[in-house]
């Protein structure tokens, strides 16, 4: 009889442990993703750099696993997040700059991600989740007027937002150092010039009867209000750009930049608080503004490293990184959470402020950086994951995978399915992740600069070999790998002869194949032509965002948070913070 009771009890035991472990196994994993901008792959000391202090992001990658070929969609903001949040090349969804500019510049813009679009916010919402953005945006407000915030955070599947709509920009440092006259030093005297020579023919043509008393004074008066408005508005982009939002609202104009990063943290920690005490499962995605200029750091990183501001800036992600995950660890999320943290693109090399000090971001041994179309140092970003459970600690992938994986990763995570009515071009990182397969996903990665294709990148299914074609570099400098400022379309030539390189063996793109003579290579590069002209018979055309029109300035679609003085504080953090 004792011996039956005893033989029962164990299996009740056993099967309330399987119970158990299968409910826990159906769990849905919180996720916290976050993303540095402008953040060089050889800026972190577990990728490599031995000169700045990232304790956080290094503990981080002992704990999961460090992806050293995860690679975004583009080289600079823009698109690069349009597809990171969507798991769709840019030019899928309009969001492939069509001209010079690359990314939206103004607020007061129609250009933006299309709401038709699906987010990696929108899939965790369906599922219960509770959702918040905090920190940069820079996928637009507005689509047609005033406050219609078709392109808001909050119509993208976040529930809470508070943070940058724009980007951070040297502008709003008040130092006088402008993104514009990075671009063209010399604009003030042109525009100047121009306008002079105008008004002084206007004049001219008045005083000989060509010209009427109305049509003179119509033409001074324009010209006095392009002029006006070209040195308040488009000259320094403070008066139009630096403004942080809580949900709808404009709290902050301009932007106190000097404890963003504080505040960041402090609004991410609120979140995960209200998680804690309600239990929805939550996605928290922390958009950081470092290392983006203006790099206004807090006190106690000011000199704090070996590199100026660029190294402070850095050393300060690394704190906000670990605030974030020790609150994890206080209220017990850790072991339930899937951690992702990346950047947008590469560090931008041709970064300087006004005497010349380097204010951009280090790319490690690779080629080029941000703006530089397809060349690895611009788009091989510092990415680690971490899943306990799931990912085993302290590995490496050196697999080619993508930006654009992460929506896929989370659908599968949670159990959503994948919108049917879009192509994605993520796929789940999982089996890579947990070691359930060794090869990369990808056969064939696209590099676009803009709406054409500079690189593509192959992956066979054998071996360990991964392959780019460069089709186009950028026309740099003489004697530099950089441009003036950014590399814009007008500095992007295509190649007479594509360059191959087996980046597995050569990841400094420094010694070409041989894919004239030698068959392998020769056939290698056919596949890869083979690859490029299918890709591009499955883009279905779609309306473009970032065309000259669209991203023009609109004084009546300006947000303002007392018009018309447009100044305010954020009343929460209005003390010390």
């Amino acid at each position: 009889m004792g011996t039956f009771f005893l033989s029962t009890v164990t299996w009740i035991t056993m099967i309330c442990l399987v119970r158990a472990r299968m409910s826990g196994s159906q769990k849905l994993p919180n996720i916290l993703i976050m993303m540095a901008d402008d953040l060089g792959i050889g800026d972190v000391g577990c990728f490599g750099n031995t000169t700045l202090r990232t304790p956080h992001l290094d503990g981080l990658a002992s704990d999961g696993v460090k992806l050293t070929q995860h690679l975004a969609a583009a080289s600079v903001c823009t698109p690069s997040r349009s597809a990171f949040l969507t798991g769709r090349y840019p030019i899928r969804s309009g969001m492939a700059p069509g001209g010079v500019v690359s990314v939206i510049t103004f607020l007061a813009c129609t250009a933006g991600l299309p709401p038709s679009e699906v987010t990696f916010a929108e899939i965790a919402k369906e599922a219960g989740y509770s959702t918040a953005l905090i920190g940069k945006w820079h996928l637009g407000l507005s689509c047609e007027k005033y406050n219609d915030s078709c392109h808001h955070p909050m119509k993208q599947g976040f529930d809470y937002y508070y943070g940058i709509p724009l980007t951070n920009l040297k502008d709003f440092g008040g130092e006088g150092d402008l993104v514009i006259l990075s671009h063209a030093p010399y604009i003030r005297h042109q525009i100047l010039l121009t306008t002079s020579v105008i008004l002084v023919c206007t004049f001219y043509l008045h005083k000989k009867g060509i010209l009427g008393g109305f049509f003179t004074g119509s033409i001074m008066a324009l010209f006095f209000l392009v002029i006006t408005s070209f040195f308040l508005y488009f000259l320094d982009f403070t008066q139009t750009g630096s403004l942080l939002m809580r949900e709808y609202d404009v709290v902050e104009q301009p932007i106190r930049l000097q404890n963003l990063t504080k505040r960041f943290v402090l609004e991410g920690q609120e979140f995960l608080r209200n998680r804690h005490e309600d239990g929805r499962p939550f996605l928290l995605f922390l958009s950081w503004s470092h290392v983006h200029t203006f790099l206004d750091n807090m006190a106690e990183f000011v000199g704090r490293s070996q590199h100026g501001r660029y190294g402070d800036a850095v050393e300060e992600l690394d704190w906000g990184v670990g605030q974030i995950l020790q609150t994890l660890d206080t209220l017990g999320f850790t072991d339930d959470t899937l951690v992702y943290f990346t950047s947008d693109n590469g560090g931008h090399l041709e970064e300087m402020d006004l005497h010349g000090h380097r204010n951009g971001g280090h790319n490690g041994i690779y080629r080029g950086g941000k703006s530089h179309g397809a060349a690895d140092g611009g788009i091989r970003v510092p990415t680690i994951v971490r899943w306990p459970g799931v990912i085993p600690a302290g590995t490496i992938s050196d697999e080619p995978t993508s930006l654009m994986d992460l929506l896929p990763t989370i659908a599968s995570a949670i159990n959503r399915p994948l919108p049917t009515d879009k192509v994605l071009d993520g796929r789940d990182l999982r089996p890579l992740l947990s070691g359930k397969t060794h090869v990369s996903s990808h056969d064939f990665l696209f590099h676009y600069f803009g709406s054409r294709i500079n690189a593509v990148r192959y992956r066979p299914r054998t071996g360990f070999d991964v392959y780019k074609l460069v089709l186009a570099r950028p026309n740099y400098l003489p004697g530099k790998e950089m441009c003036t400022f950014v590399c814009s379309s007008r500095d992007i030539v295509f190649l007479e002869q594509p360059e191959l390189y087996n980046v597995a063996k050569d990841p400094s793109e420094k010694h070409p194949l041989d894919h004239t003579n030698v068959a392998e290579y020769r056939q290698i590069k056919e596949a890869m032509y083979e690859a490029i002209q299918t890709h591009q018979s499955g883009i279905v055309p779609a309306q473009k965002q970032l065309t000259l029109l669209n991203l023009v300035w609109r004084p009546w679609m300006q947000p303002c948070c007392n018009f018309p003085y447009c100044r305010c504080q954020d009343q929460k953090f209005n003390g010390s913070t």
